[in-house]
């Protein structure tokens, strides 16, 4: 995101804050200054336990990416915002096992750090001679330590359990789909977990109707938007692993060979060349940046004195999703495409976009009861 500020860094690991969370902060100071016996005294403990809750945030997001970290999956950083936070872990093949584990982070430190904090709760309640719940709500209105220890601990609970209902887009809805990836593969895991999501948003919308709570509406109805995001990810990345990466490469008449002038990378405009021998074979990539770099230098250089002599390449019937995931993976716009190790083209961030606008023309609407039907067949056989 780009309107963000940078909070600190942990494992190399970004978390920003949005400038939306003001207005928590803001409704949280008036809320607690006018509730309060003394305002100031509000005010400062509204700012406290604001403090502690997006920690409590903070630390669920930082779980998941410390786990995603180590399962090899690069961090973008993590953005705290209202409803929330949100951890920017670049897509990549995981076994339903790494996916779980990611999933279960979160929850799992909210949880250690509720049973932590429970002692702490029973001997603050038993200190103040609260035995009932009626004294309980009133110890809660208070600008006092006991409150303090009593919503942290209620706030770290309810991020646990709320997150592992099994619905998308919560973890629960990943740990579901990790499971029942294992029984019945991905996509109709997929979309077994995304027909909860919209299930479980749906519920919590009537609920905050119910109760007349917004705060429940607003929280399904960003429920159901980030269901439909996964949704529509969900689809996108099931086409893509459908149609072969070498449908659309593009052709660019052979690479160039390695002991060519620099100069000759020039023509046509400076772009990314995979660098073929004689045989055929790609034996490095020119990258665009490096040919920008020379180009004062592009009479006295060979190719083979700028290109990257480690190329990754892929074959062509691999998976447009799995050509992507390299890209990822390479940091690079672009890959070679080869066949029976033979170069055949380049596969580039453009030919990507194009994958993109094709599939948009090809999306249609999905009926889930056929969703349903696969599945139940899938249980009768």
């Amino acid at each position: 995101m780009t309107w963000t500020w940078r909070l600190f860094t942990v494992r190399g690991i970004e978390v920003r804050v949005h400038p939306t969370m003001l207005l928590v902060v803001c409704w949280a100071a008036w809320h607690w200054g006018t509730h309060a016996f003394d305002p100031l005294l509000g005010v400062l403990f509204s700012l406290f336990l604001i403090i502690a809750i997006f920690v409590s945030v903070a630390g669920h997001e930082l779980a998941h990416a410390i786990f995603a970290h180590r399962s090899g999956l690069a961090v973008n950083g993590i953005t705290l915002l209202p409803i929330g936070g949100v951890a920017q872990i670049e897509p990549a093949p995981l076994l339903p096992t790494q996916e779980a584990r990611i999933a279960w982070a979160g929850p799992a430190l909210n949880l250690c750090v509720t049973l932590l904090l429970t002692p702490v709760v029973v001997v603050s309640c038993l200190s103040r001679g609260i035995n009932s719940i009626v004294q309980l709500a009133m110890v809660m209105r208070e600008a006092s330590v006991t409150n303090f220890v009593l919503v942290v601990w209620g706030a770290n609970l309810c991020l646990a359990l709320f997150n592992l209902v099994p619905a998308f887009p919560l973890d629960g809805g990943r740990v579901l789909r990790a499971w029942l990836t294992v029984i019945f593969g991905r996509r109709i895991a997929g979309q077994v977990a995304v027909l909860f999501g919209y299930a479980a948003g749906v519920a919590l919308l009537l609920a905050g109707l119910y109760f007349r709570d917004p705060l429940i509406g607003i929280i399904a109805v960003f429920m159901l938007a980030a269901t439909l995001i996964e949704q529509r990810l969900l689809r996108l990345e099931l086409a893509m692993r459908r149609l072969p990466v070498g449908q659309f490469a593009v052709w660019d008449m052979g690479g160039i060979a390695p002991d060519a002038s620099l100069v000759h990378a020039l023509h046509g405009g400076p772009r990314d060349l995979a660098v073929v021998d004689a045989e055929g074979q790609v034996v490095g990539m020119l990258w665009r940046e490096d040919v920008l770099r020379y180009a004062a230098l592009a009479y006295e250089l060979t190719v083979r004195d700028v290109m990257d002599p480690h190329p990754v390449t892929v074959d062509l019937s691999l998976p447009v999703y799995d050509a992507y995931l390299r890209m990822l993976e390479t940091g690079h716009p672009a890959v070679p495409v080869t066949e029976r190790g033979r170069y055949r083209g380049i596969f580039t961030a453009d030919r990507l976009l194009h994958v993109y606008r094709f599939l948009g023309s090809q999306q249609r609407k999905r009926d889930y009861s056929l969703v349903l039907a696969e599945l139940l067949g899938l249980v009768a056989r």
